[in-house]
């Protein structure tokens, strides 16, 4: 039975109301100026290709509803998406997703296999438009996509909804409880919230999600990553970048704004012994690249653009490599002599070490990876994960294993091994999934 519209979701509603009606025209603006969304902006508005709509609306044809928000969520729903379709081949799906770059991914991954369309704007009107167009029988929302309009209406036009890879960090927990009375009616709605860790399953209870509904499995990004390596994905990329096998390579990863400057210093102090290091440094969001270069060009740093280098024919010899265009970061590490991931040397929560882990290589972090507590346990168990203070201890452990590269590999190793004893978690967030559309 559909929930009564509760106090804080009027509130909400009214002022996202507000928010759209004076806000709309201004999006609509930048997204004429800026060329971002405008392909999308149709889809955000609860608008999709007629080609789309379900000619079957009977409950066992209509689709299940799969959404990620960013590439690597993407990855992950990707491959969600397969399993469930070898429990239930019959079930229609769709993913959505948020970003250009996120649909891309899922375009380039399932090529014509399900429909890829973009997440409505969190907009009443946008959203029962939406739900009212796929009538999605299930929802499933990866991590912690709590959209409460979305929910509210799926629920009341009768989909179920259902929470994978369900996560809260410390600090993201503090901030939901403040609002625990509007939060527990929406994980009220779910009908299962399938969580990362036991302390994942507490933390969502404390808000309000019922018990019985919340289910401990594992995290599902442990999953299929070893599967994506391989020695063609690299050979393409070290043909294409032009980087001869046994160069000594740091990948900088997912960086945010401070570290750049940080990791500039600690390459410059490493070139000192290693002068044929060369460092791929990868910003978390493009729209930053413009601000790294000069911070390169005032610090006397020759650097190439990684869109300039994968055009020309000739070698690039610049000892920096600034990436700026998305989807390739997984690819990129495998080059790696050393890793490091960002968004950990300020405090921002840390990134996604495990894809490094995935081509067995040893990763550094800074203090800052309460969003990945789990992964980070995996490998500093197995001695590939490797924790940092900050840029001097950065530096001074990154020489030893330069100078070490025995030492390196071996830590790569075990790493590679720990995420593959991981495995399985996504086949059996499918088939718990799959269960469920079959017992109506």
């Amino acid at each position: 039975m559909a929930m009564t519209r509760p106090f804080g979701l009027i509130i909400y509603q009214l002022l996202s109301g507000l928010v759209f009606l004076f806000g709309f025209p201004f999006l609509l603006l930048y997204n004429l100026s800026q060329g971002k969304f405008s392909e999308s902006l149709v889809e955000r508005l609860g608008r999709y290709p007629y080609g789309l709509k379900p000619v079957d609306y009977s409950p066992d044809r209509r689709p299940v509803w799969v959404h990620a928000v960013s590439v690597g969520e993407v990855k992950v729903a990707v491959a969600l998406v397969r399993r469930i379709q070898e429990q239930i081949p019959d079930v229609p799906l769709l993913l959505s997703t948020t970003t250009p770059a996120g649909r891309e991914t899922a375009e380039k991954l399932l090529g014509k296999e399900i429909p890829v369309i973009y997440y409505p704007l969190d907009f009443y009107l946008c959203v029962k438009r939406a739900l009212k167009f796929f009538r999605p029988q299930l929802f499933i929302g990866l991590e912690t996509e709590l959209w409460p309009n979305f929910l509210y209406y799926a629920d009341r036009l009768g989909s179920r909804l259902v929470l994978v890879n369900g996560r809260l960090s410390e600090r993201s927990f503090k901030n939901y409880l403040k609002l625990k009375w509007f939060f527990s009616p929406l994980l009220k709605l779910y009908t299962l919230l399938l969580v990362r860790q036991a302390e994942d399953a507490v933390r969502f209870e404390k808000l309000g999600a019922p018990p019985d509904r919340v289910r401990i499995l594992g995290n599902i990004k442990f999953d299929g990553l070893a599967d994506q390596t391989g020695e063609a994905l690299e050979n393409k990329i070290r043909r294409q970048l032009k980087i001869p096998e046994g160069s000594r390579v740091l990948v900088a990863g997912s960086t945010r704004s401070g570290e750049e400057e940080m990791l500039a210093a600690v390459f410059e102090r490493l070139r000192g012994p290693f002068p044929d290091l060369r460092l791929i440094l990868a910003p978390r969001h493009l729209n930053r690249v413009a601000g790294i270069e000069k911070m390169l060009v005032r610090k006397g740093l020759a650097y190439a653009l990684y869109s300039r280098v994968l055009a020309s024919r000739d070698p690039e010899r610049a000892p920096v490599i600034l990436v700026d265009r998305m989807g390739d970061l997984f690819a990129l590490y495998s080059l790696a002599s050393l890793v490091f991931c960002g968004a950990s040397l300020v405090p921002k929560g840390g990134q996604n070490i495990l894809e490094a882990a995935a081509w067995g290589k040893p990763v550094f972090y800074g203090p800052s990876m309460e969003d990945f507590r789990d992964a980070r346990e995996l490998l500093e168990a197995a001695g590939a994960g490797i924790p940092v203070r900050d840029p001097e201890e950065l530096a001074r452990k990154m020489e030893y294993f330069l100078e070490h590269p025995e030492e390196a590999g071996r830590r790569g190793a075990a790493g590679r091994q720990a995420l593959a004893s991981q495995q399985g978690v996504t086949r059996k967030a499918a088939a718990v999934i799959a269960a469920l559309i079959k017992k109506k």
